[in-house]
């Protein structure tokens, strides 16, 4: 593994240094259950939430290499299959972060619509969308683009 932090959890996990269950690993992957579950209005867990992790260190996901990033959503679509096989969640919600652990990766989360707080997070920010103009539209496409 290449730009090893000493500080970073997943790091250490990587490294046998920190314990954790694995689900899944490649040469550049590894998929473990987060031990953060998502609990509903009832109080009862909505199991199988997940965290893909590159090996190599990176904080923000669009500095991985193509092929990284192509290995990762790969071994994403693995466990997400499986965690619906497992649990028949009504659909798995694919996140992207590296926000509280400073190591990109992905965030595998079950959800099942009913008393689901990730459900209700998304249909909370409904009221915050608005249908831009295809003016507003067309100098965003630019915009990047031309980035």
């Amino acid at each position: 593994m290449t730009d090893y932090k000493e500080d970073c959890l997943f790091c250490r996990m990587l490294t046998g240094k920190e314990k954790c269950l694995k689900l899944y690993e490649d040469d550049s992957t590894l998929v473990i259950v987060d031990i953060g579950q998502v609990i509903k209005k009832d109080g009862g867990i909505i199991p199988g939430r997940s965290l893909v992790i590159p090996k190599r260190h990176v904080v923000h996901y669009y500095e991985l290499e193509d092929e990284e990033a192509g290995r990762l959503f790969i071994a994403a679509t693995k466990i997400a299959r499986k965690i619906k096989k497992a649990f028949d969640p009504a659909f798995v919600t694919v996140f992207i972060r590296g926000q509280q652990v400073a190591h990109s990766h992905i965030i595998l989360q079950p959800s099942t619509g009913e008393g689901d707080p990730i459900d209700a997070m998304f249909m909370g920010v409904r009221d915050f969308f608005k249908i831009a103009s295809e003016d507003v539209l067309i100098q965003m496409a630019r915009k990047i683009n031309e980035a």
